[in-house]
C-alpha cells in the first residue's frame, strides 16, 4: 500500500555579506511544501504537479525528483516515488528556492524509508538537487535548508550549525525582475586586494566570536561586505536607494540574498521591522518595482515532516 509524507522546507539567506558562498541561514517565512508517495515501480521518481512556478516536469531536469532519487539510488531502489510540489518560494528570487526543493524530498524520503539519516548525512543527497540548479555543489542554502538556524559550510567537512541567540527580524524584499545566477557570478572580479581580503576575514571572525559569545550588536556591526555586494549591487535596481530608507527606518544591517536579486534587512525587533517593511514597499512603489516582502526570523529548524 502507498504511503505518503508532506514535508516543509524553509527558505534561507546565503552569504549574509560576510560568508560568501560559505554561510547561510533557515528562515521562518517563506517555505514550501511537497507531498511525497511510495509507488509500486522501484527506483522510478516521477513528478504528478507543481503548483505556484512552472518548472519541468521530467524526473531528470527537477531539483526535487533529482535529489529524491539520489536518496533513493542509495537505499537500494525499495520502492518508487512520485512528488508534488507546491512553490511558495518564487525560483529565481535568491532566497533558496531549489534548496528548498532539495532538502524537502530527501528528509521526506528518509521519513518514508525510515533510514532514519540525521540532516547533515542528507546533505550530499540534497546537493545532487541543487547542483542541477546552480551547477555547483554550494551548501550555504541547502544546509541551512536541512538544519535550520546558522550554518557555517567549511571547505572541508560537515556544516557547522553557529549558536543564534538574537532575536532578529528580519525584511526580506523581492523585486521581480530576474537576475541570472551566471550574471551573478560574472559581476565578481578573478581577484580582490588583499588589503580587502585581510579586512573581510576579519569582519567574518568577528561575526562568528560574535555569535558564539551572544553579542548582537557586534555580530550586526560585523555584517560588512568589501567583496562582493560592491560588484553585484549594479544588478539591483535602487539598491542604494533602497539601503539608505532601509537603514533610516530602523534596520542595523542588510545586504544581497544569495545572487540576488532579494535583499535582506535585518532590525532588532518587531516594531522596527514594520517600519522597513512599510518604508521599502514606498521605495519600490515609487520606483514602479513590482515586488514582494516577507517578513521573517531565524528558524531553528530546517526541512520537516507535517501533518
Amino acid at each position: 500500500m502507498s504511503r505518503e509524507v508532506t514535508v516543509w522546507a524553509p527558505a534561507t539567506v546565503a552569504n549574509l555579506n560576510v560568508g560568501f558562498d560559505a554561510l547561510g541561514c533557515a528562515l521562518s517565512s517563506p517555505g514550501e511544501r511537497m507531498i511525497v508517495r511510495t509507488t509500486q515501480t522501484p527506483g522510478e521518481v516521477r513528478i504528478r504537479s507543481v503548483h505556484g512556478a512552472s518548472l519541468d516536469l521530467h524526473a531528470d531536469r527537477n531539483i526535487a525528483s533529482v535529489a529524491a532519487k539520489s536518496l533513493l539510488q542509495a537505499l537500494d531502489n525499495p520502492c518508487g516515488l512520485e512528488l508534488e510540489l507546491f512553490k511558495n518560494i518564487k525560483p529565481g528570487s535568491g532566497i533558496g528556492s531549489s534548496a528548498a526543493s532539495a532538502a524537502g524530498a530527501v528528509v521526506a524520503v528518509n521519513e518514508l524509508l525510515n533510514a532514519g539519516l540525521r540532516p547533515d548525512e542528507l546533505l550530499p543527497f540534497a546537493l545532487d538537487g541543487e547542483q542541477l540548479a546552480s551547477g555547483a555543489r554550494h551548501a550555504d542554502n541547502v544546509a541551512p535548508a536541512l538544519l535550520g538556524g546558522l550554518v557555517l559550510c567549511p571547505p572541508q567537512g560537515a556544516p557547522l550549525s553557529i549558536p543564534m541567540p538574537f532575536d532578529w527580524h528580519l525584511v526580506i524584499l523581492h523585486p521581480q525582475i530576474e537576475v541570472r545566477t551566471a550574471d551573478a557570478r560574472g559581476a565578481l572580479p578573478e581577484t580582490v586586494p588583499m588589503s580587502d581580503a585581510v579586512v573581510q576575514s576579519a569582519w567574518m571572525g568577528a561575526f562568528v566570536a560574535a555569535c558564539y559569545e551572544g553579542d548582537s550588536e557586534r555580530a550586526l556591526f560585523s555584517l560588512e561586505d568589501l567583496l562582493v555586494t560592491p560588484h553585484r549591487q549594479g544588478l539591483i535596481p535602487c539598491f542604494e536607494q533602497m539601503k539608505q530608507v532601509a537603514l533610516l527606518a530602523g534596520a542595523r544591517a542588510g545586504g544581497i540574498s544569495g545572487s540576488g536579486p532579494s535583499t535582506f534587512w535585518i532590525a532588532k525587533d518587531a516594531q522596527d521591522a514594520q517600519s522597513v517593511g512599510h518604508s521599502l514597499e514606498v521605495c519600490m512603489t515609487e520606483n514602479a518595482i513590482p515586488y514582494h516582502i516577507h517578513h521573517a526570523q531565524i528558524a531553528p529548524q530546517g526541512a520537516r515532516i507535517i501533518p
